[in-house]
């Protein structure tokens, strides 16, 4: 009798732990699938939110299957004198020489979202967060859509991985080449043929000077410049 009674009390304990066994992996499955679940929300939250530096992705086909709530887009930042942060800008400087010259020729870089400006210095060389030849003496902040807010940053990005691998020319491919390339990606103003001589005229019409400082250091040479000529004019005179 007591042989019986163990061996009941033995199968009826294993089973008691086969149910707390099968119990325990029920609840394992369920906690899986519920962190796969979050896992692949915060997956697809960090692809939308990531910065895609390599510049390989195709801002056409994006726009095709990306809605740009909201939320989702980089507020509007103010522009930063004193560290020289002009966010969704183009920025202009004058070139040593050729500005005092030529007034209306200078440097130009554009701003990414938080205000970095990045700009094609050089041959084979896009510098960021270090303008060539200066702080900015003009701008332009653009008005853009939610969209364009959206592709802004790595439109700056593509702009820089193709313009590291070019070759700096004054006449045909410049600085204004590498801003007018991002607007492009844009599709800026439902345009994508904007080229350097559009950057310049744009610059010329719709730029503002950062302060009164910058307009006297934009145009002190051009004016140093016209004095000397008027003073060997009045001398051979």
């Amino acid at each position: 009798m007591n042989k019986e009674n163990d061996e009941e009390i033995i199968e009826n304990t294993l089973e008691i732990n086969e149910d707390s066994i099968n119990k325990k992996n029920i609840e394992l499955n369920d906690f899986k699938k519920q962190k796969n679940f979050f896992n692949e929300k915060d997956t697809t939250k960090s692809k939308k939110n990531s910065d895609y530096s390599d510049g390989s992705f195709n801002l056409k086909n994006s726009q095709n299957v990306i809605s740009y709530p909201a939320s989702e887009i980089i507020p509007q930042k103010d522009i930063d004198l004193r560290s020289s942060h002009f966010p969704y800008c183009i920025v202009w400087t004058p070139i040593p020489l050729i500005t005092y010259i030529f007034p209306s020729i200078g440097h130009t870089g554009i701003g990414n979202s938080s205000g970095i400006i990045h700009d094609f210095a050089s041959s084979f060389f896009v510098s960021v967060d270090d303008f060539a030849f200066g702080k900015p003496t003009k701008y332009i902040q653009l008005k853009l859509s939610e969209k364009e807010k959206y592709d802004w940053d790595r439109a700056i990005l593509k702009g820089d991985n193709r313009y590291s691998m070019e070759e700096h020319n004054i006449f045909i491919n410049n600085c204004h080449s590498h801003v007018a390339y991002v607007l492009n990606q844009l599709n800026y103003k439902g345009k994508n043929n904007y080229n350097m001589l559009s950057i310049w005229w744009m610059l010329i019409t719709k730029g503002k000077y950062v302060s009164f400082c910058s307009f006297i250091k934009t145009y002190m040479g051009f004016l140093i410049v016209l004095f000397i000529i008027f003073i060997i004019f009045l001398i051979k005179k």
